[in-house]
């Protein structure tokens, strides 16, 4: 009985054995090379307010790809020389840790994270100690972004962009004219509607828009409304009228008398302008204070006017002259590098803005 029991044993420990191993060998283990010596295997500063200390990794291994990724609280405080690459051996990356002139005097901890494409990875503890530095004047630096003029408008349903009138038309005098789509973002469809007054029924009506037939066929006295799908509408449109003759009738003609043509586009949702704009390391880490300026000239309709900063709601109201708002860097998630600035309103609403300027202070040693 006690030998049956140890060859269940045997048996349960091997065939775990032999699971571990065909894991290895299906997900592979990193060699070696490719796990990264780094040297030092920790970084450990003391630096004061608003100065700089520099660092430099030394990174033995061997892969297609090594990736450097800063951890933690002071992730923002380090920048690196190069945090992607190839690498047969021997590679050095500059680290630069850069404390904040507003960071409070105590210790701070983080990491930067070295990996390789075949799985290798190691964690180096990065330390900092804040400290007071002798008393040094400090100065706001102003950067005035200039953002310009935006008109903004909410319109949902038909808008009718040309008109012409009193057409007459036949095989030999067709009519074209044409039609500029400013911005075709918020357009749906379009139409073209023909008001007819009299036709003496010999030949077809064909209308064409950007040399494609939209219509083709004989059209009675009345309104006369064609459908135009978003597919064929351009910023610049041709619209073609003609007739016909009317078939085995050679010594007749086609006539269509007009009132007036008109052409338009359905909207749907146009609301929006969108501005980018940069911001510099030094002002991310340095920041006092952010403020948004512009003058309302007008509004037309009942809606309000929505500003945000990177999705952030920094400003919400209905009111005319000069306005301006203050915003802290953390609240509307200001980044290093671009940024995006978006304006909005509500339905059947248009609002006129000038001047629009955003203000980003920062602090300075002098």
């Amino acid at each position: 009985m006690r030998k049956a029991q140890v060859d269940e044993f045997a048996f349960v420990l091997i065939a775990g054995v032999i699971i571990i191993i065909v894991l290895l060998l299906t997900w592979g283990v990193p060699s070696g090379e490719q796990i990264p010596k780094v040297n030092p295997d920790s970084i450990s500063l003391t630096i004061g307010k608003g100065r700089s200390e520099n660092v430099i990794l030394e990174i033995n291994v061997t892969s297609e790809s090594v990736t450097l990724t800063p951890r933690g609280t002071i992730k923002d405080w380090i920048e690196l020389s190069d945090n992607n690459f190839e690498s047969s051996g021997l590679s050095y990356v500059r680290v630069t840790i850069t404390v904040p002139l507003g960071a409070e005097e105590r210790r701070y901890a983080g990491s930067i994270d070295v990996e390789t494409l075949e799985g290798g990875k190691v964690s180096i503890p990065v330390t900092i100690d804040v400290i007071k530095v002798a008393e040094e004047k400090i100065k706001d630096v102003y950067r005035t972004i200039y953002l310009g003029d935006v008109l903004l408008t909410h319109t949902e349903g038909f808008r009718s962009l040309k008109t012409v009138e009193s057409l007459e038309i036949d095989e030999n005098s067709p009519y074209s004219f044409s039609v500029s789509i400013e911005d075709l973002s918020y357009v749906t469809d379009g139409k073209v509607i023909l008001y007819i007054l009299y036709t003496n029924g010999e030949g077809n009506l064909m209308v064409k828009l950007n040399n494609q037939v939209i219509y083709d066929g004989k059209a009675m006295p009345g309104e006369l409304e064609i459908p135009v799908e978003k597919s064929l509408l351009k910023s610049y449109n041709v619209i073609e009228i003609s007739t016909r003759k009317p078939g085995w009738k050679f010594w007749t003609k086609s006539i269509y008398k007009i009132d007036k043509v008109e052409f338009g586009v359905n909207y749907s949702g146009l609301g929006e302008e969108k501005r980018n704009f940069e911001v510099y390391r030094e002002e991310i880490l340095n920041f006092k204070e952010g403020r948004i300026e512009f003058n309302v000239r007008n509004i037309e309709g009942p809606g309000k006017l929505t500003i945000k900063i990177n999705g952030n709601k920094i400003y919400e109201g209905r009111e005319t002259g000069r306005i301006w708002r203050y915003f802290n860097y953390v609240d509307v998630g200001l980044v290093k590098g671009t940024n995006t600035i978006s304006f909005s309103t509500e339905a059947s609403t248009t609002y006129e803005i000038e001047d629009i300027k955003l203000v980003i202070v920062h602090e300075t040693r002098i």
